[in-house]
């Protein structure tokens, strides 16, 4: 009996021993392949677009290109000079107005010609009398449409002398538009004379003539106009320089 309980107490001491041991852990092993990819997902929504952001700022300007080159024909047409037209006063609507602009085309075809000439008769002793026909047209002409022009046919005695004398004339605004900024226009196609009637103030100023330098005539002029005699419908201040080159016709 007492051989029994030894034995019994020697398993449980071997026991406790053997649960009572606490051995090393071992090394990491080798690290396994890597598994298969996983499948993608599903996409998630679009956000919402962003606010629009601010405008930038405009670039610098560029550099002006190059002139073009006249058109066939310009040259020729303007070498004779020109002539401006001022015009101030009261739209037929009661607007007032100021306009501006250059005639400086002349028609060259021979017939036409005569409208840009002078003639000078000397055969009195006393007096040489001066006969200036001037025509210029606003753009260049074609006798079908662009037609609008001013023309002058003035009369003189002794230019350059103290006897220097205004003996009368003619001056034709035809066909002529005056465009005003908001887009509305009015057409003046008038003849005003001196002596005329409803014409005053007619003045030429710093009339110079000179022969030696292809017939090279300049002048300033001004007149006022009453309300009947002109396509306003009101009183019409006109004036204006002229700076023109005239032809003298020769014939058998």
């Amino acid at each position: 009996m007492k051989s029994m309980k030894l034995v019994g107490m020697v398993l449980l001491v071997a026991c406790i021993s053997l649960t009572s041991c606490s051995p090393e852990d071992g090394k990491d092993g080798l690290p396994g392949a890597q598994g298969p990819q996983g499948e993608q997902g599903i996409q998630g929504p679009q956000g919402e677009q962003g606010p629009q952001g601010e405008a930038g700022q405009d670039g610098a300007d560029g550099q002006d290109g190059q002139d073009g080159q006249d058109g066939q024909g310009f040259d020729e047409m303007t070498q004779y000079g020109s002539i401006t037209l001022n015009l101030s006063g009261t739209r037929p609507d009661g607007e007032a107005f100021e306009d501006s602009n250059i005639f400086k085309f002349t028609a060259l075809q021979a017939d036409e010609l005569i409208l840009n000439s002078i003639s000078i008769d000397d055969t009195d002793p006393d007096n040489t009398l001066y006969g200036f026909i001037v025509q210029r047209f606003l753009t260049a002409p074609d006798h079908v449409s662009n037609n609008s022009k001013i023309y002058f046919e003035l009369g003189f005695t002794n230019i350059g002398e103290s006897s220097e004398e205004f003996l009368g004339g003619q001056v034709d605004i035809i066909d002529y538009a005056v465009i005003g900024a908001d887009n509305k226009f009015f057409e003046i196609f008038d003849s005003y004379s001196n002596p005329g009637v409803g014409v005053s103030d007619f003045e030429f100023t710093n009339l110079v003539f000179n022969a030696e330098d292809n017939n090279h005539l300049t002048f300033s002029y001004s007149f006022m106009v009453t309300a009947a005699e002109n396509d306003s419908g009101h009183e019409l201040t006109v004036s204006g320089d002229v700076d023109v080159y005239l032809l003298e016709q020769i014939t058998p």
